[in-house]
């Protein structure tokens, strides 16, 4: 039996980063990957929410998915 993983944008390119940088060494820890995913995906709807523009909120997103790991 095979299971099915779903990933959101923000896990895949968190994951995508880390195989870009194997040095880095959340490179493995999918807890780290789901929780920061996680959080960047509520920054997103939370911006949404207030009425932040599709990009800003984006960005807003990408901050938080890569604070402390990116110098982007």
């Amino acid at each position: 039996m095979n299971k099915q993983v779903e990933m959101s944008y923000y896990g895949l390119y968190l994951k995508a980063y880390f195989e870009d940088h194997p040095e880095d060494e959340n490179l493995n820890n999918d807890d780290f990957i789901d929780a920061r995913s996680d959080q960047a995906s509520e920054e997103f709807e939370r911006l949404r929410r207030e009425g932040v523009p599709v990009s800003q909120a984006h960005e807003g997103a990408m901050s938080v998915l890569l604070s402390g790991i990116s110098d982007e």
